[in-house]
């Protein structure tokens, strides 16, 4: 009951954790906002990486493919009993189709110097038609084709590498081509693209879409799609001459709510262009994981971060708490039990500050001086030297009467700032004790001696004059001092104190004793 009633005192100082709950959770979802960015970021840095990788992964497979078929055929073309016609055809055809299979290719086959093919035991049948054979017989140049349809059914699509067949003399007597499987290229996509879900195309020599693992339509022109996505920095048709020129680059393109980041390249040793394209959405997907735990820590701690908080703040509200319970026991002593009904929170710092001093002095209230005597008695070495100086203002009656008690109270205002001084200075502690008396306790005294010139200089200070509404009012201050000694309780000094202030007074005031024990 006693919690809950202190709980409800500490409501009416208006001190709530709504605020801090409110900008709490403004800092976490500001995190928040920043770890979005943050992802964000990263997935644009790793779009760049990711699409290289793939692009690296695509150009190296296909282009070793493509060499290894130059090699080969090359190497058997070096073979007399290829190059040389005068060797039966069917012979050469033979040894041929047992390669094929075993280098992976749909067929390996022989052309004559007629441009008539040789392959697999069927009739032969002229290639002249065709513009890579008229071109290589005519420069000597191996060739590889873009992808087309061949085969007896007319239908399977497939790559051609040639090379021609050279004799001793330098005459072209022939040709080796082989045919890729057109499927295989595009597994080569699928499976370097795969890595790291980016989208792979190759284009052909005319700009026709050839393979694509994004299921664009085969022999389309890839600049007819292009069309239909927003490109950043560069154009359509100036794309179309970077490819045609063989000048690798990138660029950046919006399609369908997806930002993308395409690099392409050219394949070595052909006309055809691999695009490697990186969706902003699968790369963010993908570290979204990672940000989802980011973001489910930050909340935790931040829930952890307010649980402390709170928790502190509620155990320095119990130790306010506990304050304010001691100052009201306080209060009620102060009003002798006759509390007023409306005591606010202002009032109470009041009682704990300068109710505890004296308002018109500035020093501290008898009470509050007694105990701090106490205590400073207690902590006194043995080689200190400690004074009790018991301060009567002279002839306070007489300066009411002629000046007024507001003469009177800027007396008591100068005595009370002059004795400030000195227990500043001597590490002491100075207290109204009655009307127009002040006690003063000096602890950081070297001997008696050092003690009379503190107290001859005093006295002088306190024989002055101060101005009030254009008067001046004389001042003048008797002292009784008691020596402290071990034995002795501050009982015991401050009586001694004020039996040596009592012979001043009728001596002649404006003086000081020391009580003689």
């Amino acid at each position: 009951m006693e919690r809950k009633k202190r709980q409800k005192k500490g409501n009416r100082w208006g001190i709530t954790l709504t605020p801090i709950l409110r900008y709490s959770l403004i800092f976490c979802l500001m995190i928040l906002v920043i770890i979005g960015i943050g992802g964000a970021g990263l997935s644009l840095s790793r779009m760049r990486a990711e699409a290289k990788a793939a692009l690296t992964s695509v150009h190296a497979q296909t282009s070793q493919r493509i060499e290894e078929s130059f090699q080969l055929l090359e190497a058997l073309a070096s073979l007399p009993e290829f190059y040389d016609p005068t060797r039966d055809p069917i012979e050469k055809v033979k040894k041929l189709d047992q390669m094929s299979p075993y280098f992976g290719y749909l067929m390996i086959c022989y052309v004559d110097a007629d441009i008539t093919v040789y392959s697999d035991g069927s009739e032969p049948a002229s290639l002249a038609s065709r513009e890579y054979m008229q071109w290589l017989f005519s420069t000597g140049e191996r060739q590889i084709t873009d992808s087309f349809a061949a085969g007896a059914d007319g239908v399977t699509l497939n790559y051609t590498v040639a090379v021609p067949l050279i004799d001793q003399n330098g005459n072209i007597t022939g040709c080796l081509f082989c045919a890729i499987y057109f499927d295989e290229i595009v597994d080569i996509l699928r499976d370097a693209a795969s890595i790291n879900n980016s989208q792979a195309v190759l284009i052909g020599s005319q700009g026709q879409i050839m393979s694509s693992t994004q299921n664009l339509p085969y022999g389309d022109s890839y600049m007819e799609e292009l069309l239909k996505t927003y490109l950043f920095g560069v154009t359509a048709d100036q794309l179309q001459s970077q490819l045609l020129a063989a000048v690798p680059g990138e660029y950046w393109s919006f399609k369908d709510g997806d930002f993308r980041y395409t690099l392409y390249q050219r394949v070595d040793n052909t006309n055809w262009d691999i695009l490697c394209t990186v969706s902003f959405w699968d790369i963010f997907i993908g570290i979204l994981p990672i940000l989802t735990w980011v973001s489910v820590l930050t909340i935790l701690l931040c829930g952890v971060l307010m649980l402390v908080l709170r928790r502190y703040i509620a155990k320095q509200m119990k130790v306010v708490d506990n304050l304010v319970h001691s100052v009201e026991e306080l209060e009620k002593r102060i009003y002798q039990d006759e509390c007023p009904q409306k005591t606010d929170f202002r009032e109470i710092l009041r009682l704990t500050s300068d109710g505890l001093s004296d308002s018109l002095s500035g020093v501290v209230t008898r009470t509050v001086f007694l105990s701090q005597a106490e205590a400073q008695l207690k902590k006194l070495q043995p080689e200190q030297v400690c004074a009790l100086c018991f301060v009567d203002l002279d002839n306070l009656k007489h300066i009411n009467d002629n000046y007024g008690h507001s003469g009177g109270d800027i007396a008591l205002k100068s005595v009370g700032y002059i004795l400030r001084e000195y227990e500043k200075k001597y590490n002491g502690v100075v207290g109204r004790y009655g009307g127009d008396e002040f006690v003063l306790l000096l602890t950081d005294l070297e001997s008696e001696q050092e003690l009379r010139e503190v107290l001859e200089e005093l006295v002088m200070r306190l024989h002055t004059e101060v101005a009030s509404a254009g008067e001046r009012i004389p001042i003048q201050c008797s002292i009784g001092v008691s020596i402290y000694q071990p034995s002795e309780s501050l009982e015991e000094l401050i009586a001694d104190a004020d039996e040596s202030l009592y012979f001043v007074k009728q001596n002649g005031k404006g003086d000081f004793r020391i009580h003689k024990n």
